[in-house]
């Protein structure tokens, strides 16, 4: 059997090293002449999967270790019965913990208190959800939009009020063209204005829910109307707009859902679908592979908590460091930034998911002590 894989899937040779011929290479610029002769195709959120791609190749089983499925011709798959499956919820945890990161980072620096925030989140699936819970459980206020889903412990509304209402809005939607409810473009030219002047804005989910041109021309028109801006994701990546990099506060190249476990978990929930595709029991699970942090946070006293969960997330993820290194590569010229946006993927530092840290809360009170446990954090 002969599987073919992007080479920056996550421990893809550990895995699936011993169920055949494994061949790598890159997935953005994965040919058909590289899957004519494949059985198992294993890619990632950068190839397009579709009858381009595989109507010459003897493909029967397609994985893609993502949450999402929008580079994914499902309809024409299944028409080939060709077996496709993702990793949902993989990195879930891992998004939400970006957020909550990027948040405190922004809201330190600017000094606005989290506990009167309003945290709007468009997109209720299994990232969006999860924050909701998370930041309901840090003591935020929580305003969701989502048609499709209705949650009884979330407050849901539409779009244009939840953007009039919120102090932060977070995207966390698919990224869609058709149907009653299309994402391509949400925020955009007309609703831009609708948002509430000094709100936090962040996107992690599709690049494209955001028309970033019309982002870039409303913020130089109105260069005070954000607090702040997180950009994870871009229209265009690898090329993204190097005018609109400069403009947001915190800015990095879609790994949000990049902890080691975020990453690895994605490739073992592929990895099991397809050894029940073969008949086979899984020789290996992700515990295998993944190294033991044994080092301990210190944490000294504060006056809130906020800034104490600060202090811990500037050692468990020091999410400046990517802005700084990012920011870095993308003065390149634009061959060269496109090449050095997924470099930058490829090569990602080893981040770990809150729940590898160990924190000393030996000075630290008790309602402090329960955040860092809410958090998933080791005390």
């Amino acid at each position: 059997m002969r599987i073919v894989a992007d080479e920056n899937m996550a421990l893809v040779r550990e895995f699936f090293g011993h169920l055949g011929e494994l061949a790598c290479y890159a997935g953005r610029q994965l040919s058909s002449a590289q899957v004519q002769d494949a059985d198992v195709l294993l890619v990632r959120s950068v190839t397009q999967v579709n009858a381009q791609l595989l109507a010459e190749s003897r493909v029967r089983f397609v994985g893609s270790a993502t949450i999402g499925a929008d580079h994914l011709d499902l309809a024409w798959l299944a028409a080939q019965q060709i077996v496709t499956t993702t990793a949902p919820a993989c990195n879930a945890r891992s998004v939400v913990e970006y957020v909550i990161t990027a948040l405190i980072e922004v809201t330190q620096g600017l000094k606005i208190d989290l506990s009167h925030q309003v945290l709007g989140i468009v997109g209720l699936g299994n990232v969006g959800y999860l924050l909701a819970t998370v930041a309901q459980s840090l003591g935020l206020k929580v305003l969701g939009c989502d048609p499709f889903v209705i949650h009884a412990d979330i407050e849901q509304c539409c779009f244009e009020e939840l953007i009039a209402r919120a102090d932060i809005i977070s995207f966390h939607t698919p990224l869609t063209h058709q149907g009653a409810y299309p994402t391509y473009h949400l925020l955009n030219e007309s609703t831009l204005p609708l948002l509430k002047p000094d709100c936090i804005l962040l996107n992690t989910g599709r690049g494209a829910v955001i028309d970033n041109q019309a982002l870039l021309t409303f913020i130089n028109r109105h260069p005070d109307y954000f607090a702040a801006i997180v950009l994870d994701v871009w229209e265009g990546e690898p090329l993204i707009d190097a005018q609109l990099l400069k403009r947001v506060t915190l800015a990095t190249p879609h790994i949000a859902g990049y902890s080691v476990e975020g990453r690895t978990r994605g490739t073992e929930q592929v990895y099991q679908a397809l050894c029940h595709f073969l008949g086979q029991q899984p020789k290996h699970q992700l515990a295998d592979f993944l190294p033991v942090n044994s080092s301990v946070i210190p944490v000294s006293p504060h006056d809130n908590v906020w800034a104490m969960l600060h202090q811990v997330l500037q050692v468990a993820y020091p999410i400046v460091k990517d802005d700084l290194l990012f920011r870095q590569t993308m003065t390149l010229a634009d061959s060269e930034r496109a090449l050095a946006f997924d470099v930058y993927r490829r090569q990602y530092w080893p981040r770990r998911q809150f729940a590898s840290h160990h924190v000393d809360v030996s000075k630290i009170d008790e309602t402090a002590i329960t955040l860092l446990k809410k958090l998933e954090f080791l005390v």
